[in-house]
């Protein structure tokens, strides 16, 4: 009898056990959750799974790659922070906007995204995701301001400083709930931009009163720019902490709080962006000096949102793509040595791994990026994957998985690689040609293993002009990652096609079915 009684109690615990794994599986959607985490200038070879003389521990990107398909010829849509995030934003190239080739936004610029154009986050939201962006926004806000005359001078001025005419006591006209974020929380720039507050859901949190001299003797250091106007609480060192905790925070609330409803989590840090600030828990941490201690505190806050997912049960239906919106900044040269304490050529660390180039450049340094993608229901794990892929195409992957149809004014720069991710295919690319954009407004065309520079014209006009002098270089990256070897001379028909390529494209309003 007792042995009766000991064997229904645990049939009893395993029923028990396996309803409630069947009720906490029924209150999870169906689609999937989907995580993008956007590292800022963090270069290829910053993570140790990716380059075996990497002098930077980062065990928690490491553990994302095991885990994930990792694409090996990944770009960004720019080789600087502006137009990268607009084409993973939009699936755009930003040389068609109004900034043109090589363009930037200025710190209170207006909104870049056009009115009415679709985002990823317009995209998950009318499909019923909540959506939410914590961290780096740049992509422009419209402030209110007391005098409209000065409009357009606050658009294109890098270094507008009337401050008393930006009405910060009320929210930004246009910012990213705009554009299909239910919630968001971060910068309106990189972190030493103006205004160097907090904005949440287009509101700054604590108006900006203080100036740069101010935060410097009441914090004893300021590690941003000599013309900031800053928020009380707003420290540079406390940043990277804040916008993690906040991240962690969306995740759970959105669990919690809609268990029956996906949630995209769009989590643009600062980090390793300059100023070069780690927290004083990571310095020493590495072996690259400062830059290096500030990549372990970003690997630790990585692992931290990568553990929220565990922790809620959620991961295996949680689609999470880390990537970096660039390529490193050469950090040899052109920075004071209050942001750069070091230099990082000196630890025998390079920050791109086998490329040349940095941030801003045609050199795919300046582009290739780390791109793990990680969903457990459905990609394999622990595999590499060489198809060209460009942030554009983030935006059409998602719909393909989510079965939206895109009309022709969405993403038209880019290409679904969802059968890369199941493995039914993988390409040489699923683009005929993809377009890279050098910061002084110069072109390069990638098509298969080619790679085209384009050097003379720097603007949409001057591409189209055959009269303004141009010249090239050609490299085979499969044979020549490092780019040192020029072989123009050897495939003129090659490059006749390409540069046919960039023109075609620029006059059309998509790169796509040609």
């Amino acid at each position: 009898m007792r042995t009766l009684s000991i064997t229904l109690i645990c049939c009893l615990t395993l029923l028990l056990l396996f309803l409630a794994s069947a009720v906490s599986a029924a209150a999870q959607p169906r689609q999937p959750h989907v995580v993008i985490i956007l590292a800022d200038d963090m270069g290829l070879g910053d993570v140790t799974a990716l380059n075996k003389y990497s002098q930077i521990p980062t065990p928690n990107l490491d553990k994302l790659a095991r885990q994930s398909l990792v694409f090996t010829d990944a770009h960004a849509a720019g080789s600087y922070c502006v137009p990268s995030r607009y084409g993973l934003l939009t699936g755009r190239y930003m040389w068609r906007t109004r900034l043109g080739s090589g363009g930037n936004l200025a710190n209170f610029a207006g909104t870049l995204i056009e009115p009415g154009r679709k985002t990823i986050a317009n995209l998950l939201q009318n499909a019923g995701y909540f959506t939410g962006l914590v961290g780096k926004w740049h992509q422009g806000l419209d402030w209110k301001l007391h005098d409209e005359s000065e409009r357009e001078q606050i658009r294109v001025d890098p270094n507008y400083q009337n401050f008393n005419n930006i009405d910060f006591a009320s929210p930004a006209m246009k910012g990213p709930k705009d554009y299909g974020f239910n919630y968001s929380f971060g910068t309106a720039g990189s972190a030493e931009m103006n205004p160097a507050a907090f904005i949440e859901n287009n509101r700054i949190t604590v108006i900006p009163t203080m100036t740069s001299a101010q935060a410097k003797a009441k914090h004893g250091e300021w590690y941003g720019r000599d013309d900031n106007i800053v928020a009380e609480g707003y420290t540079i060192d406390r940043l990277v902490p804040t916008l993690s905790n906040k991240a962690c925070e969306f995740v759970e609330t959105a669990v919690r709080t809609k268990p029956d409803q996906p949630f995209f989590l769009y989590y643009a840090m600062t980090t390793p962006h300059n100023p070069i600030v780690p927290h004083k828990e990571f310095v020493g941490k590495s072996s690259a000096g400062t830059y290096g201690d500030f990549v372990v505190e970003l690997d630790y806050h990585v692992g931290e949102l990568l553990q929220k997912l565990v922790d809620l049960g959620i991961v295996d239906n949680t689609l999470v793509i880390f990537t970096s919106d660039n390529g490193p900044v050469n950090r040899t040269k052109g920075y004071s040595q209050r942001w750069v304490r070091g230099d990082t050529m000196i630890y025998g660390h390079d920050s791109n791994g086998p490329c040349s180039g940095w941030k801003g450049g045609l050199e795919e340094g300046g582009h290739r990026v780390p791109f793990l993608v990680r969903w457990p229901a459905v990609i394999k794990p622990g595999e590499q994957c060489s198809t060209t892929i460009v942030f554009n195409d983030v935006l059409p992957t998602l719909a393909e998985i989510l079965d939206i149809s895109l009309d022709n004014t969405t993403a038209e720069d880019g290409v679904s690689f969802y059968q890369a991710l199941k493995g039914e295919s993988r390409p040489v690319s699923f683009h005929k040609a993809i377009i890279h954009n050098h910061h002084n407004g110069t072109f390069a065309v990638r098509r298969g293993p080619y790679k085209l520079m384009i050097h003379g014209p720097n603007t949409i006009d001057e591409v189209l002009n055959d009269s303004v002098p141009v010249s090239f270089t050609l490299y085979n990256l499969d044979q020549d990652i490092e780019e040192t070897t020029d072989i123009s001379k050897q495939n003129p028909e090659q490059i006749r096609q390409m540069h046919a390529l960039l023109k075609q494209y620029v006059k059309a309003s998509t790169s796509k079915g040609s």
